[in-house]
């Protein structure tokens, strides 16, 4: 009897702009069909049958930010959200869940969330949610995303950049891909990473 992989997590990173939504897009092409069920989230999970969040066109447009208290419940209650939905989700059978954005954006842009709480006090309670079994932190050259979108200054930018380049040399199963390549090779990359991953998901 072949073996059934449990569920895979893997989580896009990176700046508007890096090329998350065309890799994301591309990848579910490509494995559709290998996997039972695929599921794709933007930030967080829901709970509910349907996302019915509405999409912010310019969120840095959002300047106040909230208070301490009501920042520091928002990411308690993302907390809750994660570790419930990885509880559910985690041993069903041959699922794999991308997710767009993942809580530790949280960290890089605070004006997108209008989050107010300290970098250090928010990795110590991000240090308690679930992690993906891979991250995949984009990259490109600063004037190529500022053609494909230009809604941040570049100097904010060149500092978010920085941010998630000094990130992904922290974590482990992490990829650190350039969107200035081709969209086939990026995919080949990061499909042969999770096939390493998958190798020892088996149960």
């Amino acid at each position: 009897m072949q073996k059934q992989r449990k569920t895979l997590v893997i989580a896009f990173m990176g700046v508007d702009g890096s090329g998350k939504s065309t890799l994301i897009k591309e990848l579910n092409k490509k494995l559709n069909k290998n996997y039972k069920k695929v599921k794709n989230l933007h930030l967080r999970p829901y709970l509910f049958l349907t996302d019915r969040r509405t999409v912010i066109s310019n969120p840095h447009s959002q300047k106040t930010p909230k208070s301490k208290i009501i920042s520091f419940l928002q990411i308690l209650i993302w907390l809750f959200i994660y570790r419930f939905f990885f509880l559910i989700n985690l041993n069903k059978k041959n699922q794999l869940i991308i997710f767009d954005r993942y809580a530790h954006d949280l960290l890089f842009d605070k004006t997108r969330y209008r989050f107010n709480l300290s970098n250090k006090l928010t990795q110590c309670i991000l240090n308690f949610f679930p992690k993906p079994d891979l991250w995949i932190i984009l990259k490109a050259p600063i004037n190529l995303i500022e053609k494909r979108k230009k809604e941040l200054k570049t100097k904010e930018l060149k500092r978010q950049m920085k941010m998630y380049i000094k990130f992904s040399k922290k974590k482990k199963n992490i990829i650190l891909l350039d969107t200035s390549s081709s969209i086939k090779k990026n995919i080949s990359l990061i499909i042969k990473e999770m096939k390493s991953i998958v190798k020892s998901n088996f149960f």
